[in-house]
């Protein structure tokens, strides 16, 4: 006898008709068989139905005793060569045994599973997959692949080896399913076919998912016992196979251009969520491949598209009918430009003496896609095999960056090797706890590890040492990581203006009344009548700037003149219809101080969108409201929850995030959207976002609308019609939200999505008094001799672009004192000023030259009363005599170059 079915059932005798009612037509070419049904104490009318079918041979038990056992006692009974476990809410359709069988007797093979659909022809299952878990006890989860996707779908209709398969439908040898105990009996009703589809794995057999059974399952219709143990069987399969199972979940995904990741919600809450697979961006370095027809071949034999590939290896790029970009200048050049634009995307860096094996491209980024936190993947033979390998760094002979892990200002340095300056970036990416993962196996043959002399002098180790698996210097790493420290930091507080003075008053009467941290207060008044204007120019409030407008100028313009003014190290941007409450500032600060890579934070309030109201704001007048803020504050101390959205009630902004995207886009005139925009940029740029649960302020609501009679509805709905335009959204407005993962995951493009705000600066007089015609009142003098001195010199320009204007009797002088020519340096100036949208005519001045003669080129400058020269000698790094403005903002570089700063010094 070639197989027998075997069905248990327990009550809802309806299905079990159904399913031995149209049973035997589909098994007809299936060859000869039995049917072995297993009533497991039915109290329904099940006895009735089986004795309606009577050619199925019936097994009765007294009471319920399980899936596990009822299965194990059919085949015990059978005399099939081959057992078939079928669910009885199930309805089989034409051909699905055959199919099975088919599939059962190729040699290896312990399994094989159906493609089981619901009734409205959706997948039900196709195979399952395993992830790791980073929270509770289990360590894994298993689920059903593709699950509610097309009966059609092109993933769905491949045959494929699997982890496990369900027994709702399963075909094995019963002579191996009696070798190996059955079904483990402590499970009731859930996994004990997971953890026998494993226990077939393990010992190296076939689990195969055939596509072409199908069969309906109508899903767990057998009674509320079905569901009782799920937790128990969760921690039973943990106990058998925690550390020992393999996470398989993107092996899958990846065949099919999709990728599975563990999501935030904008409530804090953790879920899963299946993307399309980003594309990937090949930087080749290196010596060329020997044979590189045979190299381009292998490059692209993987399930993930290669978007691009980019030549960097020297020589010309050969001729092997492959579309190729040259790199622009040295390789770490290249690697810099392709970073640049960051988002859901890959760059592999692969040298071009590499021999790579197929499907090096899938293994690399299944690691990545491990789990949260992966910033790179690699490859490397100093490093071992298996499933679970973590490395302190990488090199650049094969590695995979995840550009969505990065933040924005996080770049490429210059080193001797790009080698070295793959692994210094990583080093460094620990600071935002984002690790590299090696791979599980062999992807080729790679060149030696490269020496890199630089390398060695900035971290102390040859390259060799930073492919370890030790965790001692990853933890040496984290602890040596500059740790963001806020206290003392100047905190500048913008708030706009349009009538309604009565709040404006109140916001800065609850300011001054609760804020302990260094703060300055900078209003915009975005064009008020006479009697607001009268009121603000009275104003004998400490550290209050006012700008004034003639006419409104939105609520984007107005903040962004607000940022350009501010002094601060972080931002606030404050609505004036709110009244603040005790230790709100340092509450929004101090996340900052624990979440690497945070950019940004708010509060939760009374009146807001989403997922920041409190629901329970409950108060008579403002005595009561800041006593519940009091409370909130002692019991969620510490507490919020990280999001990708942060109304624009209250934003503190880290300064560096502003100088990376800019300011708020002016689009959305007097305003709605623009927040929504300013956070996408923000998260885009690989920031990180944080609701304050232990930070409460009272929101009035739309004063200012309502005050100037603005149809917020309206202005609601032209916003979002703008809003969808720039981020490729329906146009339609959105009643239920939209997707902000599809926005996110697209990245910032500085050249589409930084917004300048340099031309919105008021100067500031006091800050640099005018000089004579012709003199400066700082002069920045630079040397520059080759990349190295390149990397440093060209960040510090963008910060005194973004923090100088034209009018500021300033001086930026570049010398040409190596390899770079003056006339590049000067077309890296062009376009730095061009990603940041300014015009070379609005900021300070800015002298470039070739210098042979570094003395006399310094005698020879203008005039100048402060001089800051770096470096002094060929022995000294760039900057190392300027080291208190090396990683200032470009409003901290001001505060550092005020008259009264340098006399200090």
């Amino acid at each position: 006898m070639e197989f027998s079915i075997v069905i248990p059932v327990f009550n809802k005798a309806d299905f079990t008709d159904r399913c031995l009612s149209t049973l035997r037509p589909t098994i007809a070419d299936a060859g000869e068989g039995e049917i072995i049904v297993v009533d497991n104490g039915s109290t329904d009318h099940t006895d009735r139905v089986l004795a309606k079918h009577a050619w199925a041979k019936v097994i009765r038990n007294a009471e319920n005793r399980g899936f596990a056992a009822a299965n194990n006692q059919g085949a015990a009974e059978a005399r099939g060569r081959f057992v078939v476990f079928l669910n009885n809410d199930t309805q089989a359709h034409s051909g699905w045994l055959r199919a099975m069988l088919d599939v059962a007797r190729e040699p290896g093979v312990g399994a094989v599973g159906a493609r089981l659909l619901f009734p409205d022809r959706t997948v039900q299952h196709a195979g399952t997959y395993t992830i790791p878990l980073r929270f509770g006890s289990t360590g894994f989860a298993v689920f059903h692949y593709l699950y509610g996707a097309p009966e059609n779908h092109p993933g769905v209709l491949r045959r494929r080896d699997m982890r496990s398969v369900t027994a709702a439908c399963l075909v094995t040898p019963r002579e191996l399913f009696m070798q190996k105990g059955g079904f483990d009996q402590t499970f009731w009703n859930g996994y004990e076919d997971i953890d026998y589809c494993f226990k077939l794995v393990s010992a190296g057999l076939r689990v195969v998912y055939e596509p072409s059974a199908v069969v309906t399952h109508f899903e767990s219709q057998s009674g509320v016992q079905r569901k009782r143990q799920t937790t128990a069987n969760i921690d039973t399969l943990s106990e058998h196979w925690k550390g020992r199972v393999v996470y398989d979940a993107n092996a899958l995904f990846i065949s099919d251009g999709l990728v599975r990741r563990e999501i935030r919600l904008g409530n804090g809450a953790l879920t899963f969520e299946t993307f399309r697979l980003p594309k990937t961006t090949v930087v080749l370095h290196g010596a060329p491949p020997e044979d590189a027809d045979a190299f381009f071949a292998r490059l692209r034999e993987n399930e993930a598209e290669i978007a691009d590939v980019v030549w960097a290896c020297d020589g010309p790029p050969p001729d092997v009918g492959v579309p190729m970009r040259e790199g622009v200048g040295e390789p770490i050049e290249t690697v810099r430009r392709e970073m640049e634009w960051r988002g859901d995307r890959y760059v592999a860096i692969v040298n071009g003496a590499t021999r790579l094996k197929e499907h090096w491209l899938d293994e690399l980024i299944r690691q990545a896609e491990w789990g949260y936190g992966i910033g790179a993947a690699t490859f490397a033979p100093e490093l071992p095999s298996g499933e679970d390998v973590s490395s302190y760094a990488a090199d650049a002979r094969c590695t995979l960056l995840s550009l969505r892990q990065f933040p924005q200002h996080l770049r490429v340095r210059q080193m001797d090797t790009l080698d070295g300056a793959i692994a210094d970036f990583l080093i460094r990416s620990l600071e935002f706890r984002r690790g590299v993962r090696g791979a599980a196996f062999a992807l080729g043959d790679v060149p030696a590890v490269a020496k890199d002399a630089s390398f060695e002098a900035v971290h102390g180790v040859p390259l060799t040492a930073v492919l370890t698996t030790d965790p001692g210097p990853i933890e040496s790493a984290l602890r040596a990581g500059s740790r963001v420290e806020t206290r003392g930091k100047l905190v500048s507080i913008v708030t706009l203006s349009w009538n309604a003075p009565q709040f404006t008053k109140l916001a800065l009467e609850s300011i001054q009344a609760h804020t302990r941290a260094p703060y300055e207060i900078i209003i915009v008044d975005n064009g008020s009548g006479s009697e607001t204007i009268e009121w603000l120019e009275g104003l004998q409030f400490e550290n209050v700037r006012v700008i004034y407008n003639p006419s409104n100028y939105g609520f984007a313009h107005g903040n962004n003149q607000g940022i350009a003014a501010a002094r601060g190290d972080y931002v606030v941007l404050l609505n004036n219809d709110v009244v603040v409450t005790d230790g709100w500032l340092d509450g929004l600060l101090t996340p900052f101080e624990r979440i690497p890579g945070l950019g940004m934070t708010g509060p939760r309030s009374n009146i807001v969108a989403g997922d920041q109201q409190v629901t329970d704001a409950k108060y008579a007048d403002l005595a009561a409201m800041h006593a519940y803020a009091a409370k909130r504050r002692r019991d969620f101390a510490g507490n919020g929850y990280l999001s990708d959205r942060i109304i624009g009630l209250c934003l503190c902004i880290d300064r560096r995030v502003i100088d990376e995207i800019g300011g708020i886009d002016e689009r959305y005139g007097v305003g709605n959207f623009e927040d929504d925009d300013f956070c996408m940029r923000v998260r885009g740029a690989g920031y990180k976002l944080f609701v304050c649960n232990d930070v409460f302020i009272h929101h009035f609501g739309s004063q200012s609308f309502a005050a100037n009679k603005v149809d917020y509805r309206a202005t609601m709905q032209s916003n979002w019609a703008k809003f969808a335009q720039k981020w490729g959204l329906p146009p339609e407005y959105p009643t239920n939200g939209y997707s902000t993962q599809k926005i996110i995951t697209r990245g910032f493009d500085p050249t589409q999505h930084f917004f300048g705000i340099d031309h919105h600066r008021v100067p500031q007089r006091e800050e640099m008094p005018a000089e004579t015609e012709g003199s400066a009142a700082v002069a920045f003098l630079a040397v520059v001799r080759d990349e190295r001195d390149w990397t440093e010199v060209g960040s510090l320009l963008k910060k005194y672009a973004t923090g100088f204007s034209s009018g500021d009797s300033t001086l930026f002088a570049i010398a040409a004192h190596g390899s770079i020519p003056a006339e590049t340096l000067g077309e890296r100036v062009r376009r730095s000023l061009s990603k940041l949208a300014l015009n070379e005519a609005s900021v300070g001045d800015i002298l470039i030259s070739d210098e042979s003669d570094l003395e006399g080129w310094i005698a020879g400058l203008p005039a100048h009363r402060q001089l800051r020269v770096w470096p002094s000698d060929e022995t000294a790094g760039p900057l190392s005599r300027v080291e208190a403005l090396r990683d200032r903002s470009p409003s901290g570089m001001r505060r550092a170059l005020q008259p009264e700063a340098l006399a200090e010094r």
